[in-house]
Formats: C-alpha cells, structure tokens, sequence
C-alpha cells in the first residue's frame, strides 16, 4: 500500500528543529535523518560547541574542511546530563550510522526557500502551518515567546517533512502537543535557549522519527514533570453509501470480534455476512430494519473491515487483471484460494487447476456459460465464493449493462469495464441476445 491510501499513515520523511538566529535569521539547528535539506542557512549544532554542518560531501567523511569536527558526547559536562532525555544522549545515536547517510545523499528540498514560512511573522505563530514544496509536504507549529531573550522573543518551530499528497489530518494534533510540550520546558527551564538542556534535542528528534514511523506512538521523558506523549490515531474516510443489492465481504473474522458492548444490529448481521449474502437478504435473515443495516454496513465499512462488491449473477462477465502474473505464485494466494471457494464436505481442487478456471474468464462469456463449459459444479465449487474471490484478489468484473437511446427506445446492452465491480444489471442475459 501507499501513503495515497488514507487508511494507512503517512511515512515522516525527516524531522527537524529550526529557529530564528539573532545573527544568520531562520536556521535549522538539528535534524533527522542528517543532510536531507539544503541551504545557506541550514546548519546542524555540535552538542557542546554548537558548531557544524548540516551536510557533508562524503557519506563516509568525518570532518568537514574549514569545520569543527563534533566534539564527542562524553565531553558534556556533567551537570548537562540532568533530565532523563540528556542521560540518554550518550546511549542514543544522534545521527545516522555512515551506511544511512550514504541513502540519503540526496536533498529533499532547499531551506533558503521555505524558511520564511519555517520561522514565520508573528502573526501565523501558535498555528498549524503546512507548506509544499514540489514533492513534499512541510508541517509545523511555529512558536514565539516573549522574555528576556537578546531580541525581546524566542522563535522555533519542530517541523515534520512528508510526501506532498500524503494526508496530514492525523499529525496536526501530533504537531501541536509536541511545540506545546516544547515551550512548556522553556518557559520553565530554558530547555531550547539554554546552551546545555539544547543538546538533548537530537535525541528527541530522533526518538520522535523513529518511533512514530514504526509504533506510530512515543513517550519521551524531558525531565521530571514534562513528557512527550504521543499516539497517532488515522482518521479514516467516510464510506459510499451502502446499496440494497451490494455484497459485504469481511477482511477479518467479524464473528470473532463481537463483543458485548457492539451495536445490538452489528452484532445481529456480522454472522450472515459470507461474501455471498446481499444486503437486503442480511436484513431479511437477521430480523432486522433494512434502514439500520445498512447503517451497520456502513459502520463497518468506515472501520475497514468488510468491503462492497457487486451481487453475483449470471449473466456477469468476468476478466484476468495482470495483476495475475504475480499472484498466480504468491503463497498467500495459493493457501486462501481452495479452502475458500470449495463447498463443505468436498475435496479442495488444487491450486494450478483453479488458476485454469480463472483463465477461462473472459469477455464475451457469461459465467452460465462458464459453468456448463467447464462443469465447475461437479469440481465442488462455490461459484459465488469463486467469483468473490476473484474479485478481490485476481479478476476485475465486465458486466452487460443496459444503454437507454431515447425515451422510447429499449434497452440495448453493452460491455463496459468496471474495476471491483461498481455496477449490476439484471438484463445481462437479455441485453446480450440483442447484439
């Protein structure tokens, strides 16, 4: 799956930790993974000396010519090492290894061309920013505080770096507890302007990028009463409206999962639903209001855990996708397909012998015709099971549907291709006669 899909979450691409310099303007201070952006500007601190680059010319060079080479992190003094993040930076790499630098030699984007909207005027402080760059998406929350700093104000920003048509809606709470959380240790300790405390700030970085890549959550302790603690919860899409005539299929075992506390109708029609079963036939075979089932359809629908495809009849025509030439060998594939579409009590035909069948459909064939060619019911076939399968995992669906000329006309039917089966027609059989 990609990141387009807005069921799964997007992948953070680069995290990191700009502010606004008395002398240079808006720079970046730290980031991870090191040397993914470039600029004049764009610099990475030394724990200790504060001295550094952002990137360097060889993955594998250690020093910099014309630049300090980064003091080692057991030369921070002692009294540095105070709060549980600091205490870490020792146990914790800052940077990556030399083998990952050498994937990322490559720039995501220029820091001189977006940092007025990195470190922004006061006006869009203290709100999500977003800004896109020509691949990618940049997101923050810049902040200004106001004390006894040397230009009146303290300005920083943490920002998150993603593919530009990834869905954000889930990281702007993220973003916003995480500066929140941020400017409450400044405002107590100096955690960001101090020279010390600042050098925990690789360390937070990194624990942020790779935690809420793989776990999708993280608790990092700053010190004794302030904590970042994060969860990323998707915000899914709203599902299509649910038809009459549509076959769920569940993705998961929902039988397995009913729990007490579930919706009364949920429960009731989560057993009826085979990959065979429409849903006004649900409706009739739970004993429930057609209205509130389509309502539970929809409910399991938004969570993802059954999908919509079209009734079984007939008349439909069915097709291979290309797909086919690599799922033909995928284990998965092989394992789900027999038990699947072989009626109980009969023998499980085996897998190069259901592919044959797959490879029969084709345009121009109706599956009544494909049955009596192939006498698939005497192989034990559930044909509805068969062709659901198939929909979902090898076969994309050409129906005969109805074509009014004018008012007066009848109907006259046609192929068309629909991809997961978006429409039915009870004239396949009849509109087919007529060509």
């Amino acid at each position: 799956m990609t990141d387009s899909n807005p069921s799964f979450l997007p992948r953070i691409e680069s995290v990191f930790y700009a502010v606004f310099d008395e002398h240079q303007g808006p720079k970046i201070v730290h980031q991870v993974p090191e040397g993914l952006i470039a600029g004049q500007h764009s610099g990475t601190l030394n724990p200790v000396s504060a001295v550094g680059s952002l990137f360097t010319t060889s993955p594998t060079t250690n020093t910099t010519p014309g630049l300090e080479q980064d003091a080692p992190i057991t030369q921070l003094p002692a009294s540095a090492l105070s709060s549980p993040v600091l205490s870490r930076v020792g146990e914790r790499p800052l940077f990556p290894s030399p083998q990952k630098r050498g994937t990322s030699a490559r720039f995501l984007f220029s820091f001189d061309d977006v940092s007025k909207y990195i470190i922004p005027p006061s006006a869009l402080c203290g709100r999500i920013v977003k800004y896109a760059t020509r691949n990618h998406c940049i997101i923050g929350f810049p902040v200004e505080l106001k004390g006894n700093y040397r230009r009146n104000y303290f300005r920083y920003n943490l920002c998150f770096v993603f593919d530009r048509n990834a869905d954000l809606s889930c990281y702007e709470p993220i973003v916003r507890k995480a500066s929140r959380v941020l400017t409450a240790c400044e405002e107590e300790s100096a955690f960001l302007s101090g020279p010390k405390s600042s050098a925990a700030i690789p360390a937070i970085l990194e624990q942020l990028y790779e935690d809420l890549n793989s776990y999708s959550e993280t608790s990092i302790q700053i010190d004794e009463s302030n904590a970042i603690d994060l969860k990323i919860f998707p915000f899914y899409p709203n599902p299509p409206p649910v038809k009459d005539w549509q076959v769920p299929l569940a993705l998961i075992n929902l039988t397995r999962r009913i729990e007490p506390n579930w919706d009364l109708t949920v429960a009731k029609v989560c057993p009826y639903i085979d990959g065979t079963n429409h849903v006004a036939r649900i409706a009739r075979l739970a004993d429930c209001d057609i209205e509130l089932t389509r309502q539970a359809m929809a409910h399991l629908l938004y969570y993802q855990v059954i999908m919509m495809i079209d009734i079984f009849q007939y008349s439909n025509m069915y097709t291979l996708r290309k797909s086919v030439q690599w799922l033909a060998d995928e284990p998965h594939v092989r394992e789900e397909c027999g038990p699947y579409v072989t009626k109980p009590d009969r023998d499980t035909p085996d897998w190069p012998k259901l592919l044959h069948l797959y490879s029969r459909l084709k345009p121009g064939v109706t599956m009544y015709e494909w049955i009596e060619e192939f006498d698939v019911q005497d192989l034990g076939i559930d044909v509805r099971r068969f062709t659901s399968f198939g929909v979902v995992k090898v076969c994309f669906i050409m129906l005969m549907l109805p074509l009014i000329i004018s008012a007066t006309s009848v109907y006259r039917g046609f192929c068309v291709e629909c991809i997961g089966g978006q429409s039915s027609s009870d004239h396949g059989s009849r509109s087919r006669s007529q060509h």
